[in-house]
């Protein structure tokens, strides 16, 4: 039964919500505190709200889940967990969210507030529509990002800002790229109307952009002149090849969900603690 909710809530995509943390590693506060506690309050806020929305989504999406030979399997779509336990558990759990963010300030709540109203109209409507998905999706992560800098009270960078709505825009191409080559018959209407083509363009454009705009922030004055060194864009190589990695599982790898990649391919794994371990040295070293 706790691997069916574990299912219910999706657990591993709560990876995501790491993103809350950025503004705290960047900002050079991670070995505050008080103040990584307060990135963890947005971070648990996201985590819990997140689930909430996924069940959101599945409960609206029951009768073409069914129908789809991978998503059947999923606790609603497969009568394991019944709609009204899940929408006692979908609000529970927003509300809980919503908890965390209390002990933050208002501002934490109003971008969580945003944060749902996105999801609503995601799910009903928006969804269903080529590049605005993706759009919505990048949105989502911009908000994780703004409720990171709200919990510890700092301003956005406009380069971090853009660096996430383009490394969330590779990894969504990536993933609908994966959905239109093995989805069969039971592909997202957002890619219906794409062409096999077509996504590797948007896939290898957005992981361009994202380590243009990566290599921008770390050579930018202002981010060498707050982090107290110019050697941030040593970090720049780490983070290349963890792109570079996941932009060739996009193209050759079986899975349907990037998110799966980082869970069970071994070398984007030992790239990604390679990046860590090199931009945390070189911020406290």
């Amino acid at each position: 039964m706790l691997k069916t909710f574990l299912k219910l809530i999706k657990i591993k995509h709560y990876v995501k919500n790491a993103v809350c943390f950025v503004p705290l590693v960047f900002s050079l506060n991670f070995t505050n505190p008080a103040l990584v506690l307060r990135a963890s309050f947005a971070f648990l806020a996201f985590c819990l709200v997140s689930s909430a929305v996924y069940i959101f989504n599945d409960i609206f999406d029951l009768k073409e889940d069914r129908l789809s030979p991978k998503k059947a399997e999923r606790p609603l779509a497969s009568g394991k967990i019944s709609i009204p336990v899940a929408c006692i558990v979908m609000l529970s759990l927003l509300l809980a969210g919503f908890a965390f963010c209390i002990g933050l300030n208002l501002l934490s709540i109003l971008i969580l507030i945003l944060y749902v109203i996105l999801n609503i109209f995601y799910t009903t409507f928006l969804k269903n529509f080529e590049i605005i998905d993706a759009f919505c999706i990048a949105l989502g992560f911009i908000l994780r990002i703004l409720a990171g800098c709200a919990a510890i009270m700092v301003l956005p960078s406009p380069l971090v800002i853009l660096l996430t709505f383009f490394v969330s825009m590779f990894f969504t191409f990536s993933k609908r790229r994966l959905e239109f080559e093995k989805g069969g018959a039971h592909k997202r209407k957002s890619v219906e109307k794409f062409t096999l083509e077509a996504l590797n363009q948007f896939v290898s454009a957005n992981a361009i952009l994202s380590i243009a705009f990566y290599f921008a922030y770390v050579m930018d004055s202002a981010t060498i002149e707050r982090a107290g060194t110019g050697f941030l864009y040593i970090s720049a190589i780490p983070f290349s090849l963890v792109i570079f990695r996941l932009l060739f599982l996009a193209n050759t790898s079986a899975m349907q969900d990037p998110a799966d990649f980082l869970y069970k391919d071994k070398p984007a794994q030992i790239l990604l603690f390679a990046y860590f371990f090199t931009l945390f040295a070189i911020l406290i070293f």
